[in-house]
């Protein structure tokens, strides 16, 4: 299911596959607050944020 909330909130770091399934095309696209906002905003919570050390 893929309802474009991501690309709403990062249209530069998701897009929707053929399959209508969220898929990054660029994960350093969009400022880190609009990655996290995507996430947040995903009403199947399919977006997980893993934040890498230093």
């Amino acid at each position: 299911m893929g309802s474009g909330s991501c690309q709403a909130h990062a249209p530069r770091v998701f897009d929707l596959d053929d399959e209508c399934r969220a898929v990054v095309i660029d994960p350093a696209g969009d400022p880190h607050r609009a990655i996290r906002n995507a996430a947040e905003g995903c009403p199947t919570r399919a977006i997980e944020i893993e934040e890498s050390g230093g």
